[in-house]
């Protein structure tokens, strides 16, 4: 069984505190609330993994192979011939701060932290 197939029970006292919080809720209302919540957290957990990987590899804005036009707006591309996105975009305006999905040298990181 996958996760998305799995049965949430809600105990009694975290449903009196989405109560206190949201009001009486409907099993639809319910849904979207604890979907949304959990949207929130996984965009928050993949920004500290980000994080962490930052700490670990070349700053984008240090990476020889970001590479930086301007058509009116800044825009930014990575120029690594092994990222997986085909585009290389960045960003529009600033470098990001978090590492793309994508980034080659991410990808080297985590293969040799998991290694050890």
């Amino acid at each position: 069984m996958q996760l998305k197939d799995r049965i949430v029970i809600i105990s009694e006292k975290n449903m009196d505190s989405i109560n206190t919080l949201y009001g009486k809720c409907t099993t639809d209302e319910l849904e979207r609330i604890v979907n949304n919540m959990i949207d929130n957290a996984v965009v928050e957990i993949n920004e500290d993994r980000s994080r962490l990987h930052m700490d670990k590899t070349v700053n984008c804005r240090e990476c020889e192979y970001m590479k930086e036009f301007d058509y009116g707006n800044r825009i930014y591309y990575c120029d690594h011939e092994d990222r997986t996105d085909d585009m290389g975009k960045l960003s529009v305006g600033d470098v990001p701060r978090i590492c793309p999905e994508w980034c080659p040298l991410r990808c080297k990181i985590d293969h040799s932290s998991a290694a050890k």
